[in-house]
């Protein structure tokens, strides 16, 4: 007589994080799941889990921190915990580039080097915890090549204004003019000679903070999806401006290595705009030897 002797087909337990099978049970959750212990990398989880969020929805919620919803508009829409959402968040804003992936300058074969004219500066109102607590937004702009190229948060005087001037390239404080507002904090750190001043000449980056504003929930005025700590909001908004740099922009204007735009336009002339900063630029790129 044979005798069959019933085993139990157990399935095959891997691990999430390191797949390793080396896998032991570790009691139960607080909602009676059988809980498990990764035995290499000491992971606890739970078979066929319902909380875990997916690649997709990764990325969805990604892309959503650069839209002008809150934290806790995204958790409602998409149906994830705060604390989650928190601590993905922060993690996302870690990955900004320090430059912001600004385009910087090239050089041509022989050594000439390509300029990028006419930049503008000015600074944008905002607020963490409340709004007595007011946190400005510095920015350098390229209307050329649409993009930021440095930002600072801070106060508003003589101080905020010289942090924003270290953070712009040596190369573009040398050579490249900046057109700001009339705000007296410019005065003290950009070279006369290369400081253009007057509203006329600040129109694209006035323009650029209303996009701003419509596309991030925190710059919004009167708005309850305000920033509560400080380095959230200053790693919130350089995510964006990354962002920003990242998706859009026109091909660059590149110019021979010729002297700085001070010496060859008059900066009293107020007919010196974006239109004839870009005119005059192509206008002297006929002298580029081809590569």
């Amino acid at each position: 007589m044979i005798i069959f002797k019933a085993t139990k087909l157990l399935k095959m337990i891997i691990c999430p994080n390191r797949h390793s099978s080396k896998v032991k049970k570790n009691g139960f959750t607080h909602y009676g799941k059988q809980n498990h212990k990764c035995k290499d990398c000491r992971r606890q989880f739970v078979l066929d889990n319902q909380h875990t969020i997916g690649d997709g929805l990764r990325e969805v919620t990604r892309r959503l921190l650069s839209e002008r919803i809150s934290l806790r508009g995204i958790c409602r829409v998409l149906g994830i915990s705060i604390v989650w959402m928190l601590n993905f968040a922060v993690s996302i804003w870690a990955e900004t580039s320090q430059d912001l992936d600004a385009r910087q300058l090239y050089h041509l074969k022989g050594g000439q080097t390509l300029k990028i004219l006419g930049f503008q500066a000015d600074e944008m109102w905002s607020f963490v915890g409340t709004k007595q607590a007011k946190a400005w937004i510095w920015v350098g702009y390229d209307p050329l090549d649409p993009q930021v190229i440095c930002f600072h948060i801070g106060g508003r005087g003589k101080d905020a204004a010289a942090a924003l001037w270290t953070k712009i390239p040596a190369r573009y404080r040398q050579y490249c003019t900046f057109a700001t507002d009339y705000w007296e904090a410019y005065r003290s750190i950009i070279p006369p000679d290369r400081h253009v001043v007057g509203k006329a000449h600040t129109q694209n980056i006035e323009g650029i903070f209303a996009t701003f504003r419509a596309r991030v929930s925190r710059l919004v005025r009167r708005s309850l999806s305000f920033s509560r700590k400080w380095e959230k909001h200053e790693a919130a908004i350089g995510y964006f401006f990354w962002q920003f740099n990242l998706g859009g922009g026109v091909s660059q204007v590149m110019v021979p290595d010729v002297e700085p735009l001070a010496n060859t336009h008059s900066l009293k002339n107020s007919t010196i705009t974006s239109n004839t900063l870009l005119t005059w630029a192509f206008s002297l790129t006929s002298d580029i030897p081809p590569n």
